[in-house]
C-alpha cells in the first residue's frame, strides 16, 4: 500500500521512493484544487502523468493556491492553472501526476539531488508527459499563433499546401507564433530532460491540446518551405526565419544530431548537451548542469549531484570533468557573458543565463561546417592547480596581435543594417591598411569577417549563401544606404552576371548583411604583427597573443596581467583553422610551452 504524505511536512521518502500527486476531481475550473501526495516504488509501473512546465516569473512564484492534505498551500501560480486545466470531472478516477516543485521535498538540499538523479527514470516510466505551454495570455496575441499551429498541423508537408498558408496578409500571425516560440517553456533547462525521455508526450495550451509530436512537424514543415517564407516574409529578418524553423519545440531538441528516443547508446556528450543548451534558464544556477547531466553519456562517470556545493564549484568540477574525460580543451572557448559575477577562472564557462547583450549571444566558432581542427588531432596535456582554480596546458603562441578594429555591438535587431554597414567599413580599412588589398587578401578577409565557414540552413534558392559575394553584397549595399562610406572604399568586381531586378538584388543585400551581423556580433578584426588577420573577442587587445592550446579545436586569445596568464577566448585566424600551425610546431618553427591560465 502506498504511504500517505502527512499533512504537518514532508515525510522522509524510503529507499528508492518517489512521491506521486493524486489531484481531486471538480466539476468546473472555478474549483480549489485538493490533492494530497503518496509514496511509491520509484520502479513500480507507471500509472502516473509527469507534468513539464516552466515555474513562471519569479515575482509569481509562490502566488498559485492549493489544498494540499486540507491545507492551503503556495505553489507557482503556472502550476495551479494547469491543475485546473488537467484535473478530471467528477465521476472519473482521479489525476495522479508526478510534478517536481511539489513531489521533491525543496528544502531538503539531500533528497532534492537524490530525487533530481532520479527525474530520467521517471519521466521514462510516466504514461503521458503533459505538457503545458500556458494560459492564452502568455505571449502578445498567441491566439493567432495557436491558429496557425492548428493550421499547419492539419496541413499536408509538401510545398504547395503550405504555401497557401505562407501568405503576406498572414504575417501578424507568424511574428505571434515567432514570440509563442518564446515562452518561457522552451526556455527552461529541465524541459530538455522531460521531453527527451518522454515516450508519450502531449502538449496543454488553454482548453486546447495536441500530440508533441505534431508541434515537432509544424517546426518540419517550416523548415522544408523557408526558401518560399523567406521571400514572402522574412527577406532581411534571418533571426525571425531560424526561430521559427529551429525555435520552440524545436530548441528542446537534445544536440545537434541527436536523435530520439533516448536511450544509453545514443545519449550525447556533457559538453555538446551544455553547448546545445547554454541559453536555457533555470530558477538554481547549478541546474544549468544538473538539469541534463543525467541524460548526458556523463551520467555516471560525472559524479553525484550536490546542491552544497557554489555554482563556482559546480561549474569549475564539470569543466575539469569534460577536460580530463575528453582529453580536450574546447569547452574553455565557450562564451555565455560578458561579465563574471561568480569569480571563475577565465579558463572556466559561466553557464548561467546571463550576458551583457541580451538581444543576442556571440556565436561560436563550434558551429561551424566543416568543423574546425587547429590543434589537428592532438589530445590536451592539461593539469590542474591550486584547487582546481588553475588549468595548466601545453600549447604554442603564433603570434602577437598589433591593431585590433572596433568591436560590433547588433544593440537592436539585425535587420538593422546600418549599424553593421558602419563597422564592417571599418573592419575593410583596417584590414587593407595593415595587411593589403590584393585579390588574395580579399579573399582572406571574406572569409575573416564571419569567422570562415558558413553554411546557415535558411540560406539557399536566390538567397543561397555564396562566399564570393559576401563583400560585393555587402558594398552594394552600402553605396544604397552610406555611399559617402562606399566612396572611399576599393571597388570591387560586381555581384555575379545572371540576371537579377534590382528589388530581388537589394533583398539579397539585407539578408546577407544581416545574417553576417550575429556572425559580426561582439567581436572585432585584429590583425597580428606578422599580417594574420583574426575575429577575436570584443575584449581583444593589442598585445594580446594568439596561441594554439592541444587538444583545442580553436586557437584562442591570451593576455599577461600581472604575471599570469588570462583566457580572452576563441578566434578565427585565417590559414591556421585546419591543423596547419602544428605542421609549423614540428618543423620547429613554434615552441611548445606550458600556460599557466587562471
Amino acid at each position: 500500500m502506498p504511504t500517505i504524505f502527512a499533512s504537518e511536512g514532508y515525510e522522509p521518502l524510503g529507499l528508492d521512493e518517489i512521491r506521486i500527486a493524486q489531484i481531486k476531481c471538480a466539476s468546473s475550473e472555478d474549483e480549489d484544487v485538493y490533492c494530497h501526495l503518496l509514496h511509491v516504488p520509484r520502479n513500480a509501473p507507471g500509472q502516473y502523468q509527469a507534468l513539464s512546465y516552466a515555474w513562471g516569473p519569479p515575482h509569481e512564484r509562490g502566488l498559485g493556491r492549493i489544498h494540499l492534505e486540507g491545507i492551503l498551500h503556495p505553489v507557482t501560480r503556472t502550476m495551479e492553472i494547469a491543475l485546473r486545466k488537467l484535473r478530471r470531472k467528477h465521476g472519473q478516477s482521479p489525476l495522479t501526476i508526478w510534478i517536481d516543485a511539489l513531489c521533491i521535498n525543496q528544502n531538503d538540499d539531500e533528497e532534492k539531488c537524490e530525487q533530481v538523479e532520479m527525474m530520467r527514470t521517471i519521466y521514462q516510466r510516466a504514461t503521458e508527459v503533459s505538457i503545458w505551454l500556458g494560459p492564452e495570455d502568455w505571449s502578445p496575441r498567441s491566439d493567432l499563433a495557436w491558429r496557425l499551429i492548428k493550421d499547419l498541423y492539419h496541413c499536408p508537408r509538401e510545398l504547395n499546401s503550405l504555401s497557401r498558408i505562407i501568405q503576406p496578409f498572414r504575417q501578424e500571425e507568424f511574428d505571434a507564433l515567432n514570440r509563442f516560440f518564446r515562452r518561457d517553456y522552451f526556455w527552461r533547462i529541465w524541459v530538455v530532460q522531460e521531453v527527451a525521455c518522454a515516450t508519450n508526450a502531449t502538449v496543454y495550451y488553454g482548453s486546447d491540446s495536441m500530440p508533441w509530436s505534431g508541434l515537432v512537424e509544424i517546426c518540419d514543415k517550416l523548415s522544408d518551405a523557408r526558401a518560399f517564407l523567406r521571400r514572402v516574409i522574412y527577406h532581411d529578418q534571418p533571426a525571425s526565419l531560424f526561430s521559427l524553423m529551429t525555435g520552440g519545440p524545436k530548441n528542446l531538441i537534445l544536440s545537434r544530431g541527436s536523435t530520439l528516443p533516448l536511450s544509453e547508446a545514443n545519449a550525447p556528450s556533457l559538453l555538446d548537451l551544455l553547448s546545445t543548451h547554454m541559453s536555457k534558464g533555470s530558477t538554481l544556477q547549478h541546474d544549468k548542469v544538473y538539469g541534463i547531466v543525467g541524460i548526458s553519456a556523463d551520467r555516471d562517470s560525472f559524479g553525484k549531484i550536490d546542491y552544497s556545493r557554489s555554482v563556482r564549484e559546480t561549474y569549475i568540477h564539470t569543466a575539469r570533468h569534460i577536460i580530463s574525460t575528453t582529453g580536450s580543451l574546447n569547452v574553455i572557448c565557450i562564451q555565455q557573458n560578458d561579465d563574471n559575477v561568480h569569480g571563475l577562472p577565465s579558463w572556466d564557462t559561466d553557464w548561467e543565463r546571463r550576458n551583457l547583450f541580451p538581444a543576442h549571444r556571440v556565436v561560436s566558432l563550434r558551429y561551424r561546417v566543416p568543423e574546425f581542427a587547429a590543434a589537428g588531432s592532438s589530445q590536451s596535456e592539461a593539469s590542474f592547480a591550486h584547487n582546481d582554480t588553475v588549468l595548466i596546458a601545453a600549447g604554442f603562441v603564433i603570434d602577437k596581435i598589433a591593431t585590433v578594429s572596433d568591436p560590433l555591438y547588433v544593440y537592436g535587431p539585425e535587420s538593422d543594417v546600418l549599424p553593421t554597414l558602419e563597422k564592417f567599413h571599418n573592419w575593410w580599412n583596417i584590414f587593407i591598411d595593415n595587411v593589403g588589398s590584393t585579390s588574395e587578401d580579399v579573399d582572406v578577409f571574406q572569409r575573416t569577417f564571419v569567422g570562415g565557414a558558413w553554411a546557415p540552413r535558411y540560406s539557399e534558392g536566390e538567397f543561397k549563401e555564396d562566399k564570393t559575394q559576401r563583400l560585393a553584397l555587402f558594398f552594394g549595399l552600402m553605396e544604397r544606404l552610406l555611399p559617402h562610406l562606399a566612396e572611399v572604399s576599393p571597388k570591387l568586381p560586381p555581384i555575379a552576371p545572371d540576371p537579377v531586378d534590382d528589388e530581388m538584388l537589394e533583398k539579397r543585400e539585407r539578408a546577407m548583411v544581416s545574417a553576417a551581423a550575429l556572425r559580426m556580433h561582439a567581436k572585432r578584426i585584429v590583425i597580428s604583427e606578422r599580417k594574420l588577420a583574426g575575429l577575436a573577442p570584443q575584449l581583444a587587445e593589442v598585445g594580446d597573443e594568439i596561441a594554439v592550446l592541444l587538444g583545442c579545436d580553436f586557437p584562442v586569445v591570451l593576455r599577461e596581467v600581472d604575471g599570469r596568464c588570462e583566457l580572452i577566448g576563441e578566434v578565427y585566424a585565417d590559414s591556421i583553422m585546419n591543423g596547419e600551425a602544428m605542421d609549423d610546431l614540428k618543423s620547429g618553427k613554434y615552441q611548445k610551452r606550458y600556460f599557466e591560465i587562471h
